[in-house]
């Protein structure tokens, strides 16, 4: 069976092996790549990767030497060596293999250590100087360096000109080689760079399936393999280290082939999860957390279904626990808490003749500087301001070309962890697929409050503009230059002003001279309606981190 075909791939997407074509790059991986390239070129001497199991290293490792053979000047200048094992039992035996790979052929018949690395350093006195080569020594699985192997290498470091080092070597090892540092400071001392990799986050996950996708054929314009909870499913599973992604994603290929299934959702994954790890604590774990909030929410409803609510008080579900947003797509979820969380010690205050902009202090580019002194606040009575409530939906937009659902609710939401997907996927029940979804299609963005301010109090910030109708604020927010500093559109309420959208500049300033420096610094167009805003109100509702 060719389950290429069938799920429209042409090759194997999920392969262990690393294959440069399918490699991910990831902000910390292609950090460190470029990091150790430069200190190649610039012949620093010694560089230390170090990461736990599955963090990508080998791939890394392949990758750099890819990276000194793309070009035909490159092959000319740098030379590269790998020493897979260094599970070396004596210095002679070490000895022996780097120069076997260096090509010293003279070194066959060498008796003695001494002869050997005579041998090494007028090989790279030759390469180096004469010939002006670089040679670099790189060495996987540096965790199983013996001490006299890490000796050698010291020595080898002592191979220099005025100039620079005649041997580059780079290591990469397992965490544990930070001990094995720390109990060797002649050799830590030669460390040039040591880089540390660590797992991918949720948004590098989801991009890493998506991107092995696409190069194994899987059309990026056609329906998502994996479902939104899926990706996250897997995240949880596998903690975001690469090869753990790897294994767990080609089992749930199967799976999605054996169930006969076009896509993985979330319960594919999750029994995926529990097969191929029967007695590990994570299944455990994670059946507990699905039971346990599958019961309370039944027991919530019932609750709510058979008890009569007082008259004239409206009811709001509880606020939300810390935590849950990481259990948001575990188990169906109830609609998100209307509360109103406290943002300042102080309510806000206003120009004569301005009115308060979304529950904030606003003041004009113009006036910023000059204030006239605050005034107290007009407190409205209670029976003015009691029917008045948190509204149920944002507002609504139509998706663009080329635009998708997880990109409008980062740019809506903030952090698409905070915000729940089941009560997004409850006020679209028009949208069959959220993976799938064509251009022009109404999306509706229900009111989640969320749960922690944004806005320090003691920060100060620049307003570009404010709207009361989403659609006009996002079209301001999609038409912003991209060379301009970034900008954020943060949708608030409060019993005052009703819904704002306000877009403001995405960075704090410390204080108003900066702010105004920032205003100066915007297009004519959007300066002239730009301004400083601070100390959000308490009774204001944000909905958006």
């Amino acid at each position: 069976m060719d389950y290429f075909k069938i799920l429209n791939l042409s090759r194997e997407p999920f392969s262990n092996s690393p294959e440069p074509e399918l490699f991910f790059q990831s902000t910390g991986h292609l950090a460190c790549l470029q990091q150790l390239e430069l200190a190649v070129r610039l012949r620093r001497g010694l560089n230390v990767v170090m990461g736990e199991v599955g963090t990508g290293k080998t791939t890394l490792c392949r990758q750099l030497i890819i990276r000194f053979s793309e070009s035909e000047e490159d092959r000319q200048e740098i030379e590269t060596h790998l020493l897979l094992d260094p599970s070396f039992s004596t210095p002679h035996e070490f000895l022996a293999t780097v120069a076997a790979s260096f090509g010293i052929p003279e070194m066959e018949s060498a008796e003695s250590e001494w002869q050997i690395k005579e041998g090494i350093q007028n090989h790279l006195f030759r390469k180096g100087v004469d010939e002006q080569k670089t040679v670099v020594l790189i060495i996987d699985e540096g965790q199983k360096l013996p001490h006299f192997c890490r000796e050698i290498l010291r020595e080898f470091l002592n191979y220099e000109t005025n100039e620079n080092k005649l041997l580059q070597i780079v290591i990469f090892a397992q965490n544990e080689f930070r001990a094995i540092l720390k109990g060797h400071n002649n050799f830590a001392d030669r460390v040039n760079r040591c880089y540390f990799l660590g797992p991918l986050n949720f948004r590098e996950t989801r991009a890493m399936i998506r991107f092995r996708l696409s190069r194994a054929g899987r059309p990026a314009d056609g329906p998502r393999l994996f479902t939104f909870p899926a990706l996250w499913a897997v995240y949880r599973a596998t903690g975001g280290y690469p090869r753990r992604i790897i294994t767990l994603c080609h089992q749930i290929l199967l799976a999605v082939l054996i169930r006969n299934r076009v896509r993985a959702n979330w319960f594919l994954v999750h029994t995926t999860v529990r097969r191929l790890t029967p007695d590990s604590g994570r299944p455990k774990r994670w059946t507990a957390t699905t039971t346990a909030l599958a019961t309370a929410l039944f027991l919530a409803f019932l609750a709510l279904w058979y008890a009569p609510a007082p008259q004239n008080i409206v009811r709001h579900p509880s606020p939300p626990v810390q935590g849950a947003a990481d259990r948001v797509n575990l188990a169906p979820s109830i609609p998100p808490p209307l509360t109103s969380p406290a943002y300042s010690t102080g309510p806000a205050v206003s120009p004569p003749g301005q009115r308060e902009e979304s529950g904030t202090e606003f003041l004009p580019a113009a006036s910023a500087k000059s204030a006239p002194s605050p005034k107290p606040e007009k407190v409205l009575p209670v029976e003015s301001t009691q029917e008045q409530k948190v509204p149920d939906q944002l507002g609504q937009l139509k998706i663009r070309e080329g635009g998708t659902i997880l990109h409008l609710l980062e740019e809506i939401y903030g952090d698409i962890r905070s915000a729940p997907y089941q009560a997004f996927i409850r006020a679209n029940p028009h949208i069959a697929d959220m993976n799938w979804v064509r251009a022009g299609e109404t999306i509706h963005f229900p009111a989640i409050p969320t749960s922690s301010p944004f806005l320090a109090p003691e920060k100060i910030w620049v307003q570009i503009a404010r709207k009361s109708d989403l659609e006009e604020a996002y079209g301001i927010y999609k038409d912003y230059p991209a060379d301009m500093p970034r900008i954020r559109l943060i949708p608030s309420w409060n019993r005052r002003e009703g819904m704002a959208f306000v877009v403001f500049l995405k960075n704090d300033y410390k204080n108003d001279a900066e702010a105004q420096n920032a205003i100066r610094n915007l297009p004519p167009a959007l300066a002239a309606g730009a301004g400083i805003m601070r100390k959000p109100e308490k009774d204001t509702v944000f909905f958006a981190n």
